[in-house]
């Protein structure tokens, strides 16, 4: 019994050790559940639009949940789903042809559904996301 509780509360401390090892900015992460970003590539929608399709399909806890397009704007509307207690966030995307007709504008947010401070998640979604398109799809 003994030894069952000590195993439990490691686990516990690992676990909280671990989210608190993620935080990047000690005043925004515990009072924001929200984050936003904005960037242009050089590459046209369409190619864009590829590479996010196809990244989202090889990650296990990323979903679309809608996409729509016009007028050369595609819009999603994304879940991320974390590990271990099973959080959703909320993310939209939107791609827009650039001013000179070629490059893409990227719009995204990441949302919480629950809780008062996201521990940096959000920013981590945007993040991640962005790095994914940089790279070229194989």
């Amino acid at each position: 019994m003994l030894v069952t509780l000590a195993v439990t509360i490691t686990i516990v401390l690992i676990i909280i050790v671990a989210a608190l090892l993620r935080i990047d900015n000690w005043s925004r992460d515990f009072t924001e559940n929200s984050a936003a970003v904005e960037a242009d590539f050089a590459d046209p929608v369409s190619t864009i639009d590829s590479r996010l399709q196809q990244w989202i399909a090889d990650q296990s806890r990323w979903d679309i949940q809608s996409k729509t397009e016009s007028d050369g704007t595609i819009e999603y509307e994304i879940t991320r789903t974390t590990p271990v207690f099973r959080f959703v966030d909320d993310i939209e995307i939107r791609l827009v042809l650039g001013d000179d007709g070629t490059n893409t504008r990227i719009t995204a947010t990441s949302q919480s559904r629950v809780g008062k401070g996201d521990l940096g998640q959000n920013p981590r979604n945007l993040s991640e996301l962005l790095k994914a398109l940089q790279m070229p799809s194989e």
